[in-house]
């Protein structure tokens, strides 16, 4: 039996905390605060293993960091939780600036985000996949009690672009050569037609 406690994980949750949360920004979700847990107790649910559950901690900060707090922070992490969990986050870390550190436009990171993930080892395909259940469920609870017109802050194009991005996602991760846990996409599908939606009859 696995145990219940993992210094690693706790190590994790302490350092976010520890460097805390950034601004909210365009393409970010609002429930940042409690973004990293929620995805460590997403992965932890599916069985993923520590470095994985690691990574999908520390993934939140880096992705709503600045280029230059963001090259501090992966060398820290390097430092304290190693080659594995750096290799993680290389792959799932959103590229939402260019080579001379000038934001992204949200359409085109995230086009190259989805890129990337055909890359992607299992891991990686993981720590993705959590946080796109975790993402779209928060929305899908806001969009319930605010409206689909929410949206309009998350993306340039408001919800139909956001649905768009789920189901996009999840046909990726289906095409994907390794495969994803056969639960966890089901989970992101069944969360993104239930966006599409409730945004459809809003």
């Amino acid at each position: 039996m696995s145990p219940g406690y993992s210094d690693r994980i706790a190590h994790a949750l302490a350092f976010v905390a520890k460097h805390g949360a950034p601004p909210p920004r365009r393409g970010e979700s609002p429930s940042w605060p409690t973004q990293p847990a929620g995805v460590a107790i997403i992965l932890a649910r599916y069985g993923a293993d520590e470095p994985a559950i690691v990574a999908g901690i520390l993934c939140p900060l880096l992705n709503g960091s600045s280029p230059v707090r963001r090259n501090e922070l992966s060398q820290k992490i390097l430092d304290k939780f190693g080659d594995q969990v750096s290799a993680v986050l290389r792959q799932v870390v959103e590229p939402r600036y260019d080579a001379r550190g000038k934001p992204r436009s949200w359409e085109a990171y995230k086009l190259d985000y989805l890129a990337g993930l055909t890359l992607a080892d299992q891991r990686a395909l993981e720590v993705a996949a959590a946080q796109e259940i975790h993402e779209c469920g928060s929305l899908l609870s806001d969009v319930r009690r605010l409206g689909a017109e929410y949206l309009s802050g998350y993306a340039p194009g408001g919800a139909l672009a956001v649905v768009r991005w789920f189901l996009e996602t999840v046909d990726a991760l289906e095409r994907h050569p390794i495969g994803l846990r056969p639960a966890m996409l089901m989970e992101l599908r069944a969360l993104a037609t239930r966006l599409a939606d409730q945004v459809e009859g809003g």
